[in-house]
């Protein structure tokens, strides 16, 4: 063994002989009430400016948006962004989230609950969504039954229904969401930002959408 490498491994030794065992309750403690960071003022946007923040950036990540009166209006808004975009009005919704109860055929749309690859293949995915982060313009989501990862991967367009008392200034805010949002089972097993549709420019420098996600992303804000 060189020389460097012992020495390397005598600083390690040293390191850990001066260090005591953390106790369990401190740090859970701890990570129940995080220590206060300094956050950027781009993150701490005033309430009355947190929906317009939020829109902007959700924009220049290339998502489109509209604004929505209540969830039951939810079917009508889909539809109108379908035909809008010259799409088919057939969506695919999870079958455990208060989506799936929606009056979707009284607004002409034919709601699927197939999560099959083969079905969701072409399709539009509906899926409420975690938090919006006015910081950046993007959105989290937390994979668990009422979002199934899937449904916001695979379809060519993905449709985040979000509520505006769900938006936060900036990234730490959604930890705080995610750990309130928990269930018996503790924290969700992944928790994905959603930054606009899936885009690549990797070969020959040519931006293609599509190429590792959906290629549309609509955000439908309840209550704006």
């Amino acid at each position: 063994m060189s020389d460097a490498r012992n020495a390397i491994f005598a600083k390690i030794r040293k390191a850990e002989a001066g260090r005591t065992a953390c106790d369990p309750a401190e740090a859970k403690a701890r990570l129940q009430t995080p220590t206060p960071q300094p956050v950027p003022a781009i993150a701490q946007p005033s309430p009355d400016t947190l929906t317009e923040a939020f829109i902007a950036k959700a924009m220049e990540l290339g998502c489109t948006t509209a604004d929505c009166p209540n969830l039951g209006a939810v079917p009508n808004a889909v539809k109108a962004y379908l035909a809008e975009q010259e799409q088919s009005p057939d969506v695919t919704v999870p079958e455990s989230c208060e989506l799936s109860n929606l009056d979707w055929a009284g607004s002409g749309i034919t709601a699927s609950r197939d999560l099959s690859r083969e079905a969701l293949d072409g399709r539009t995915g509906i899926t409420r969504a975690l938090a919006g982060v006015a910081e950046t313009g993007a959105v989290a989501v937390a994979a668990s039954d009422t979002y199934p990862v899937s449904l916001g991967l695979l379809p060519d367009r993905h449709i985040i229904v979000l509520t505006t008392d769900e938006l936060v200034g900036g990234y730490e805010d959604v930890w705080q969401q995610a750990r309130a949002a928990r269930d018996n089972q503790g924290m969700a097993r992944s928790l994905i930002f959603v930054g606009g549709p899936s885009r690549t420019a990797d070969i020959e420098a040519t931006l293609v959408m599509g190429a590792h996600g959906p290629r549309a992303v609509h955000i439908i804000l309840v209550g704006a």
